[in-house]
């Protein structure tokens, strides 16, 4: 009897967590459809160079929260895809989530259309707000409401960070490098600190995890 309780409860946890993920991707793709609806082209042009001209910083600003929303939906999957289940709690943090991700369109059309120093400012905020309410999602899963399963302490502490730190900077250099050519510079040095953070972090909790593995061997010898 408890077995069959225990396994209903699991079934429904998998069943909640899937439908959050259905519902989330559903509002990645329609955010990341909206940009490209907003784009209209410009009543009069002469030939192609022309129309790219005039087009040329709505397409800008479309690139840049194209990649946005991308790498935060491949952050959300990867994030969800280490849970084994889902509460009220996640629920309400995910919606928080993804109401500042369906702001991005609105805050990329300012963007386009008033470039301006005070734009990117307020585009940038939104895209910063959303790496720190991902931290928060994977922060509850991870530690407060115990989600994700068995997480090596230092990996998750680096996720929680990097997640919270990495999306608003990234965005804030590429978008000031448009401006200023040597903002490539430390755009790409804190992409390498990232992945070698990233990197270094998955090396220690694979040693642990073995660790872990031959200190329960030898017990059990």
């Amino acid at each position: 009897m408890s077995k069959s309780l225990n396994q209903d409860v699991d079934e429904a946890a998998d069943r909640h967590l899937h439908r959050l993920v259905l519902f989330s991707d559903a509002v990645f793709a329609i955010a990341i459809t909206l940009l490209a609806i907003e784009i209209h082209p410009p009543e009069h042009w002469h030939g192609v160079a022309d129309l790219f001209g005039q087009m040329g910083h709505k397409l800008w600003a479309y690139a840049v929260s194209f990649a946005v929303i991308g790498v935060y939906w491949i952050s959300h999957r990867r994030i969800f895809a280490r849970l084994r289940g889902a509460n009220g709690v996640l629920d309400v943090l995910n919606l928080i989530v993804l109401g500042l991700v369906a702001l991005l369109p609105l805050t990329t059309e300012l963007l386009w259309e008033h470039a301006s120093p005070e734009a990117a400012f307020v585009y940038v905020g939104p895209v910063a707000a959303i790496g720190v309410a991902m931290s928060v999602v994977w922060g509850y899963a991870a530690f407060a409401g115990e989600l994700a399963g068995r997480v090596h302490r230092g990996e998750a502490l680096f996720t929680l960070a990097r997640t919270a730190v990495a999306p608003g900077l990234m965005c804030g250099l590429i978008l000031f490098s448009l401006n200023h050519i040597w903002g490539l510079i430390p755009l790409a040095l804190a992409i390498a600190a990232f992945v070698a953070g990233g990197r270094f972090m998955r090396r220690r909790a694979a040693v642990g995890g073995l660790e872990t593995e031959v200190q329960a061997e030898e017990a059990a010898a």
